[in-house]
């Protein structure tokens, strides 16, 4: 006994002629089947749970021709509801065929929508191959030794005069051979140039880039941020190159002022000032007898140079010797 489903929409209920005529309709086709009636609201909300592949046929009533549109979770629910082979009819939409192809159904010509009945893959076994018939070794039979027969040693040797016939022909052959390699392999030699047909050798389209000019014929003074027709590449080179200029002038400046300081040292060490012990004591005015070149040393401040090693002692008499504790109490 085949079992259908008879859907309704709400808004059915004011006309009860539709539902009737509906039942007729569907008591033709199927007349012995057992027909169940919801609300698709109902199934929408979970008030009513439809069992699964129970249903041979499920009819959709919608009075409401510019809402036909179904959400996609009661779609999944009346596939699940259809047997294998099933098929899903009356007031359907017509512009939801990627939601009803996403919940599994098949739409017809005439609109319906059908369960597919999944394929089952069958699996094939291996043939066992033939059971063949047990090969004998083959057998092997000792050759019958002929007799040994006495020969005429008088006789010519014809065997060895063979030989030497046969290897004087293999002499002859390789000679031949190798005499013919040489101009074999000038004739194997092919110009590369002679594979390339003269209509394939300038079709090539060469694009050049566009020089970085501006509108008024002026070169730019840099490179764009996307260079393609090797302004920057240039820019580069001369940037290197004078690094390798100031590399190279820097290196000859260092390598001067090393050499002249080298030079003044030893300038410096040939012409020392060496002091003798006169020359020394000719400054020391402790001594008696000796006096500056300004002879005033020993008179006090105002009469000393201002690189006189006295200044700001207090004045005193030549020979006298000169100590900080005589000045204690003037400081």
């Amino acid at each position: 006994m085949s079992e259908i489903l008879l859907l309704l929409h709400p808004t059915v209920v004011t006309e009860e002629s539709l539902v009737e005529s509906a039942k007729s309709d569907l008591s033709g086709k199927f007349p012995e089947a057992s027909l169940t009636q919801h609300i698709i609201d109902r199934i929408a909300n979970d008030m009513v749970e439809l069992p699964s592949s129970h249903f041979d046929h499920i009819h959709y009533v919608n009075p409401n021709k510019s809402h036909l549109s179904i959400p996609p979770s009661v779609m999944a629910k009346l596939f699940a509801s259809l047997k294998n082979g099933g098929e899903l009819s009356g007031d359907l939409p017509k512009d939801q065929d990627l939601d009803v192809l996403m919940n599994g159904f098949i739409v017809k010509d005439d609109g319906s929508w059908s369960k597919p009945a999944p394929v089952s893959t069958v699996l094939l076994r291996k043939k066992k191959p033939a059971e063949t018939a047990a090969r004998k070794m083959p057998t092997f039979k000792k050759p019958v030794s002929s007799p040994v027969t006495l020969t005429d040693t008088s006789a010519n040797n014809t065997d060895a005069e063979d030989d030497l016939s046969m290897k004087r022909k293999l002499d002859s052959t390789k000679l031949a051979y190798f005499s013919d390699d040489s101009s074999g392999e000038e004739d194997d030699l092919i110009d590369e140039n002679e594979l390339i047909a003269d209509s394939h050798k300038f079709n090539v389209n060469i694009v050049v880039p566009k020089k970085c000019e501006l509108p008024n014929g002026k070169k730019r003074k840099k490179a764009c941020k996307d260079c393609t027709c090797g302004l920057k590449e240039l820019e580069e080179q001369e940037e290197q190159a004078t690094r390798n200029l100031q590399d190279t002038l820097l290196g000859k400046m260092a390598q001067s002022a090393t050499l002249e300081a080298i030079k003044i040292e030893e300038r410096l060490k040939k012409s020392q000032v060496q002091f003798s012990a006169q020359d020394l004591t000719e400054i020391d005015f402790t001594v008696e007898g000796k006096t500056g070149g300004c002879s005033s040393c020993a008179l006090g401040d105002a009469f000393r140079c201002d690189g006189c090693p006295y200044l700001g002692l207090p004045p005193f008499k030549p020979g006298e010797v000169v100590t900080l504790d005589s000045f204690g109490e003037d400081i």
